[in-house]
């Protein structure tokens, strides 16, 4: 008897979708921040998991920058943040509109803070994915288990009905607990071969 196949493929985006924050973007983050880029980087992710959680961008910030930024500072610094994670990767968004021309519902989980969620809403590129879901809406953060229980019940779905796609290793492993089939992904040909085959079959999906 063949296996079964998923129904549905729900992938992370930050480095998955998007490539990484490009070193022109966070020095320049750092520039307006006035930091030192080494003590900019840690600060940024140290605070980052409270803002991806739903936190504000001004206690971020604050946080990050060891005092209260003014409002033209918090502009800049929200404006520059957003547009470094906007950079994607074409090689994912062909692979994902391969299979939604194939019918495989694709859909998003990511951790991202109200402001980059709302900008991704708005994305041309994200337009025809079925369902878009974001930690600061959440108020909960990968790799929370209930995240992903949240992100099965706006999808509709089971967890076997489901390939999850994410960078990192914690997520993948806290998705594959709870029944999904996870996959790491990696950006090498060989794992958007996998993808392919795990959510639809090479066969439905060759040239």
């Amino acid at each position: 008897m063949p296996a079964t196949r998923a129904r549905q493929l729900l992938i992370d985006f930050g480095e998955v979708v998007s490539r990484a924050q490009p070193a022109a973007d966070i020095a320049a983050l750092a520039t307006d921040a006035g930091l030192p880029i080494g003590d900019f980087t840690a600060r940024y992710w140290a605070h980052r998991a409270g803002y991806d959680r739903g936190g504000s961008a001004l206690g971020y910030w604050t946080a990050v920058l060891g005092h209260e930024p003014g409002r033209a500072q918090l502009s800049r610094l929200v404006e520059r943040d957003v547009a470094s994670w906007l950079h994607l990767e074409p090689e994912t968004l062909a692979l994902l509109e391969q299979l939604d021309a194939a019918g495989v519902p694709v859909s998003l989980l990511s951790n991202a803070p109200r402001e980059l969620a709302r900008e991704l809403e708005r994305h041309a590129a994200l337009r025809s994915f079925a369902h878009l879901v974001f930690s600061a809406d959440l108020r909960r953060v990968k790799p929370d288990p209930a995240i992903f229980t949240a992100a099965l019940g706006v999808l509709g779905a089971a967890p076997a009905d489901v390939v999850f796609v994410d960078d990192r290793a914690d997520n993948i492993a806290a998705a594959a607990a709870l029944g999904l089939r996870a996959r790491l992904f990696t950006g090498t040909p060989a794992c958007r071969a996998e993808i392919l085959t795990a959510t639809a079959g090479m066969s439905q999906l060759a040239a």
